[in-house]
């Protein structure tokens, strides 16, 4: 079988220059450049220069969609034997990986519709070359390069007394509200001299709430950040990896250390609802964590058979912010907040408007009976969209005084939870949350059929959770005018039982001790280490 490997890449005004070899005889080649995407973005070439065993391709820069993210590259052929063959091209020199990954030799930028993007060519895991399409951002810039170059030459000099140091971050390090900063501010006040450092952007909304600890406070890509990126002995967050750097910068020094390292996942919610893209799969070489964070025994369950954890990688902590479970005054309010579908993420603005998940909460908003509802009763309603639909959110508006459409950047969720007399969702993990602080909630699932065939839950939906599941608008309204005027709720603590190992207020304790005891069984080895070794071989 013949193996296709790049000889070179290489930049040419428009163009990008792919030099390929074989080991053994090819006929008729043709470049497929496949989305990974949209399909109908792919496309397929003829080479501009060929031999029996060498050919040369030019890829137009502008057939790169910048509405696809990632594009792999194939080469179809006919061997020697006749046979019809298709190779996705590679390279087995690791030396020309790391130049290209590290160094991010090999882009070059093009204009859409008066925005920039910056295509990047790299090699994937297994050294499999693919190009990468994404709008420029500040950090593009030869500011944060410089500051890349000089966190590499500070390294040798901070090493020894950085060496033990972690870093924890929340959603594009921007936030200090959820899983992470409850932990690190555990850890701040009840840990002497640890080396636990919060990443944060220097504009965040959450700014403030790091101010009693600015002394273990980094500032989103600065040298120090950077640095530390290189030399910390590992990595804990609510979120991937990747939220920890520049997002979708993937070719740098930096990125390439923070891939290499360990991860602690906190997690965002509670798994069940809701199945999980293979991000967080155990084989997952990048983003896996070496120790993933649980609240039950049936989420441990779930990790361990659906995401392939082995059962030293699993701990039974609970989540840190539930440590923060203060009391609020209830209000007379109701909290709707749905989540996002993946079937929904791609559509334009006029398919969104005929989608059944558009129509059934606009009717829900703008029904007759919800507001007299609200109006008997002493409620208001407040609509919450899922961050990934933000761009929606114009067209969920209503006349009516009692009922308001809040954002997350706005109102933290844990108030409107806390405070709310009824929450109403449909797959989100925020149902788990509500569930601990004994908060009622009702399931507005109408496209449950649809919703299980294209995202899937860990749950028998039949089974479990059954008495808290709508499926239709008239039931959900007769089912919110009951508990408005009975107060007629299902039994929490049966479920709060079944669906929690623990109802203290000692997560944070518990997460600190996992964490201290897979570090003592984990063995670390420095990346420095790692390279010698390789380079004496």
């Amino acid at each position: 079988m013949s193996e296709i490997e790049v000889s070179k890449i290489k930049n040419l005004k428009n163009n990008i220059k792919l030099n390929l070899k074989s080991d053994g005889y090819i006929k008729k080649p043709v470049l497929y450049v496949k989305s990974r995407k949209e399909l109908s973005c792919s496309f397929r070439m003829l080479p501009n220069q060929l031999s029996d065993r060498k050919v040369t391709f030019l890829i137009p820069a502008m057939k790169l969609s910048p509405t696809n993210l990632y594009y792999d590259i194939y080469l179809e052929f006919i061997d020697k034997d006749g046979e019809s063959r298709q190779e996705r091209v590679r390279t087995k020199s690791k030396l020309q990986r790391r130049l290209v990954n590290l160094l991010n030799l090999k882009h070059q930028l093009v204009r859409h519709e008066d925005k920039s993007y910056l295509i990047t060519g790299y090699f994937a895991v297994g050294g499999y070359l693919a190009f990468q399409v994404r709008e420029t951002d500040q950090y593009d810039s030869l500011k944060y390069r410089m500051k890349e170059l000089l966190a590499c030459v500070l390294v040798p000099f901070v090493y020894s007394y950085y060496k033990d140091s972690k870093l924890i971050y929340e959603k594009f390090s921007n936030y200090a509200r959820d899983n992470s900063f409850y932990y690190f501010a555990y850890v701040q006040n009840n840990m002497q001299d640890n080396k636990l450092f919060y990443v944060i952007t220097k504009d965040s909304p959450d700014i403030e709430n790091l101010k009693p600890y600015l002394k273990n406070t980094v500032y989103f890509m600065s040298v120090k950040h950077l640095m530390l990126i290189m030399v910390a002995k590992y990595f804990i967050a609510s979120e991937s990896k990747g939220h920890a750097y520049a997002w979708r910068h993937n070719q740098s020094i930096a990125r390439y250390c923070l891939n290499r390292k360990p991860f602690v996942f906190l997690q965002h919610g509670v798994l069940g609802l809701k199945q999980v893209d293979k991000t967080f799969f155990a084989n997952n070489r990048l983003n896996h964590a070496n120790l993933f964070i649980t609240s039950s025994k049936i989420e441990k369950k779930i990790v361990l058979n659906f995401l392939g954890y082995q059962e030293q990688n699993v701990a039974i902590t609970g989540l840190a912010r539930w440590d923060n479970f203060k009391k609020l005054p209830k209000e007379k309010k109701m909290f709707v907040m749905p989540t996002w579908r993946v079937n929904l993420e791609l559509l334009s603005d006029g398919e969104f408007l005929k989608s059944e998940f558009y129509r059934s909460y606009y009717s829900l908003l703008h029904s007759n009976k919800i507001k007299h509802l609200l109006y008997e009763n002493g409620y208001t309603l407040h609509f919450m969209l899922h961050p990934k639909f933000v761009r929606f959110e114009k067209y969920f508006v209503s006349d009516d005084k009692n009922i308001k459409v809040v954002r997350q950047s706005d109102i933290p969720i844990d108030f409107e939870l806390k405070t709310s007399k009824l929450v109403i969702t449909d797959y989100s993990s925020i149902m788990w949350d509500a569930l601990y602080y004994g908060c009622p909630a009702l399931l507005f699932q109408f496209d449950q059929a649809e919703y299980l065939q294209t995202q899937g839950s860990y749950l028998d939906f039949h089974s479990d959770l059954k008495e808290i599941i709508v499926k239709d608008p008239q039931t959900l309204l007769n089912k919110i005018a009951t508990f408005m005027q009975n107060q007629e709720t299902i039994d929490l603590s049966s479920l709060q039982h079944k669906f929690f190992a623990y109802s203290d207020r000692s997560n944070s304790k518990r997460i600190g001790d996992s964490i201290s005891q897979w570090e003592n069984d984990y063995q670390f080895v420095p990346l420095y280490k790692k390279y010698l070794t390789r380079f004496k071989r």
